[in-house]
């Protein structure tokens, strides 16, 4: 687990989703301190808020992800990644085996349960062009999705696509799929880089782009006569 301070109102705890996050007496207090004034906000659907003791439940003010996609304009393909995410914990499966004639209709009629707009609805284009940009030449998503959604189809669908999308190295974007999750990882983290003021609560990944994005935009910031100063106020990990 690891803390992230920017400046004296802005903080991350990274956290591995559905562990409690471990810090120092002095981390918890600022953390504390900063929720009161500024606020708090978790990621996705606000299941680490127990991981976070040290935030006051009533300091919470909503999910951070919920704020992005206020600013989301329309419904890139590329919002349809979280079809492929956490498959297995967020069962994709169960929401798709034996709904409507095929896999690509189940995903349309489950679109509420597993996108990550939330605030509003795909179109079957939107969902094919999805399939097409995450398919490689060895694996067509969009005609897999045409076969009716026993539980075999459906969970061969799934991984497939988690496999395309989330590899050892996605990252680097080795692939049409990941290049697609790494698109809106890029805007999920600038947004975090972005905000004024708040503690931040977000999966331990996010942590080290966010490290880096923030840097780069204190030194841009900087005059040839400014002198570096230290990147976070404080940065401890556990």
């Amino acid at each position: 687990m690891k803390v992230l301070f920017d400046g004296q109102n802005k903080a991350y705890v990274g956290v591995e989703h559905g562990k409690k996050a471990a810090m120092s007496a002095e981390d918890a207090n600022r953390l504390r301190s900063i929720a009161q004034k500024h606020g708090a906000w978790t990621e996705g659907s606000g299941g680490d808020i127990e991981a976070v003791a040290a935030i006051p439940k009533n300091a919470y003010a909503g999910s951070w992800d919920e704020k992005l996609q206020k600013k989301v304009k329309g419904y890139p393909p590329e919002f349809l990644f979280t079809l492929f995410t956490n498959v297995e914990a967020n069962n994709q499966a169960g929401e798709l085996t034996n709904k409507g004639k095929t896999i690509f209709d189940a995903v349309l009629l489950a679109q509420t349960s597993i996108a990550y707009l939330k605030d509003r609805k795909f179109d079957a284009e939107t969902l094919r062009k999805f399939l097409r940009s995450a398919s490689s030449k060895d694996v067509d998503l969009l005609a897999m999705s045409q076969q009716e959604p026993s539980a075999e189809a459906v969970n061969k669908f799934l991984a497939a696509g988690e496999r395309l999308m989330w590899p050892d190295n996605w990252d680097k974007s080795p692939n049409a799929a990941g290049q697609l999750a790494k698109k809106v990882n890029d805007q999920r983290q600038q947004f975090l880089v972005d905000q004024q003021a708040g503690v931040f609560v977000v999966g331990s990944d996010h942590l080290k782009e966010i490290e880096k994005q923030i840097k780069a935009k204190r030194l841009d910031g900087m005059t040839p006569r400014q002198t570096k100063r230290p990147l976070m106020a404080s940065v401890n990990a556990y």
